[in-house]
């Protein structure tokens, strides 16, 4: 079975886009109230307990990912028994895992007080606030994880989209109430296991419609077993270094700078993540067509396919970029005031940062399309490994600044570098790694030299507030698409790329 990869690709960016926007503005809308209404303490707290839950989902190991994985091909094959018992397979495995995940949250509990330097607010019993977040991580592994996984091989993230942003839209709204009328954090904080019990009931409700014929039955053939084992303990490893770049980080702060710093950290950290999340639609909804492309199509065109996107991404990865260096500080003015901003070179590492991340995006989706989770284990290791070691060493040495130049350093050695090697060792063998790393490298030029410019040309308003940020933005608009589109209307890879978004 071929999938239209177009037409699905279009409706979940379309879909997906809107539900990241809505996941934007309303937890934006709460976190201000929390700040103005409630303190900054209570953030604090937030952000340290998902950085431990984050920890703990670990404990999936990246079966999800890798059942997934293992669905394209008798997918594209129409085999109906194998995706069946998958689905078996996947159900069985989440309940285990949610299971332990709760065990060992529950061991944690006495050592939350170590993990916080400052005075927790009065009204908050912190082992009470913990339970509600573990019950709401608990939920994902227990109320129908396989039925979310099908919508994701099926390239039909948008059937999902929609149901959450019913059901985010709900949350937030409960959650924003709740702040403004009775200033209680725990129903808050219930309003998170509430709605995810909701989402997960309606997904279920609608891939039973949507396809009736597949049902979590049947055993897995051994070698299937054994073969989703191998990419479970790659994927687990490579999930160790993406954690470590954020949750980490959080705990290393907490620890080390306390609350406040943790929330400070954490707004700035939100604004760029808001942005990931916006970017991460367009890469969420081109995995199904990749993973079926590669299943079916050789390895020359998905080259040029990956030079493509890779081409597209990183023109939106760098003009986002741009955009933060030039609006975060003034952003960040009106909305939290001048008490709670980190400074210029904060900002500025923060756009590095987003930009360094977004440099591996493709050749992580098709990566992961290929399945090389266990070719990239030792990268993965030597990753988090990295980060952690210079969390420790650059926090005593640097504060703040320390925290974020780990990451940059440890994300763009072992996973923009490692990665890519990896990727052209085991599935484009014919070559492309140089021309791949050189563009790449063209791209940072570029990038940093339209950021300079529209950051002078930015610096000339001198107008504060939300006049002051409308103009601006409209320079980041307009200067640095308009040199881009200069720089590269002539090229193959932008009327190759131009062809691409037509369809």
């Amino acid at each position: 079975m071929r999938l239209s990869r177009s037409k699905n690709a279009k409706r979940n960016i379309v879909v997906g886009e809107i539900d990241k926007v809505t996941g934007i503005i309303l937890p934006f809308i709460v976190r201000t109230m929390i700040l103005h209404i409630m303190g900054t303490q209570y953030l604090g707290l937030t952000g340290l307990f998902y950085s431990i839950l984050q920890m703990l989902n670990l404990m999936e190991m990246g079966f999800g990912t890798a059942i997934v994985y293992s669905m394209y091909k008798p997918i594209a094959d129409s085999d109906t028994e194998t995706v069946n018992a998958l689905l078996a397979f996947y159900k069985k495995i989440y309940l285990v895992v949610g299971a332990i995940v709760a065990l060992v949250g529950l061991l944690l509990m006495p050592f939350l007080p170590y993990l916080i330097k400052d005075e927790v607010p009065a009204d908050i019993n912190i082992y009470y606030l913990y339970l509600i977040y573990l019950i709401n991580t608990c939920i994902n592994f227990v109320v129908f994880p396989n039925k979310k996984a099908l919508l994701a091989a099926f390239q039909r993230d948008d059937i999902g989209g929609r149901i959450h942003i019913f059901t985010q839209a709900a949350m937030y709204i409960g959650q924003a109430f709740f702040i403004w009328f009775s200033r209680d954090y725990y129903l808050y904080a219930v309003m998170m296991p509430v709605t995810s019990v909701l989402y997960s009931l309606l997904v279920a409700y609608r891939v039973d419609k949507k396809f009736p014929m597949y049902k979590a039955s049947g055993k897995l053939a051994e070698e299937s077993v054994r073969q989703i084992k191998k990419q479970v303990a790659g994927l687990m490893i490579r999930k160790v270094a993406m954690l470590s770049r954020n949750a980490f980080d959080s705990m290393f702060i907490s620890a080390y700078l306390g609350l406040r710093m943790t929330t400070l950290y954490g707004n700035y950290y939100y604004i760029m993540d808001s942005i990931v999340m916006i970017m991460a639609v367009l890469k969420t909804s081109l995995a199904g067509g990749v993973g079926n492309s590669i299943a079916m199509d050789d390895e020359k065109k998905n080259l040029h396919d990956l030079e493509n996107i890779d081409f597209m991404f990183m023109w939106i990865g760098g003009w986002c970029s741009i955009c933060l260096i030039c609006l975060y500080e003034p952003f960040m003015k009106i909305w939290v005031g001048e008490k709670m901003m980190l400074g210029t070179t904060i900002a500025l590492m923060f756009a590095v940062y987003f930009y360094v991340l977004k440099m591996s995006d493709i050749r992580t989706l098709y990566s992961e399309a290929v399945g090389l989770w266990w070719q990239a284990r030792y990268i993965s290791v030597l990753e988090a490994l990295a980060n952690i070691v210079l969390n420790w060493l650059l926090i005593r040495m640097m504060g703040l600044y320390g925290i974020i130049l780990a990451t940059l350093i440890s994300y763009f050695v072992f996973n923009f570098l490692g990665g890519a090697y990896i990727l052209f060792k085991n599935y484009f063998t014919s070559g492309g790694m140089r021309r791949y790393i050189l563009s790449h490298v063209s791209y940072l030029l570029i990038t940093a030299c339209l950021g300079g410019f529209t950051y002078f040309l930015s610096g000339m308003i001198k107008q504060d507030g939300f006049l002051g940020l409308i103009l601006k933005g409209l320079i980041c608009v307009a200067v640095p698409n308009a040199l881009y589109f200069l720089l590269y209307f002539k090229t193959r890879k932008f009327k190759d790329g131009m062809r691409y978004l037509k369809k």
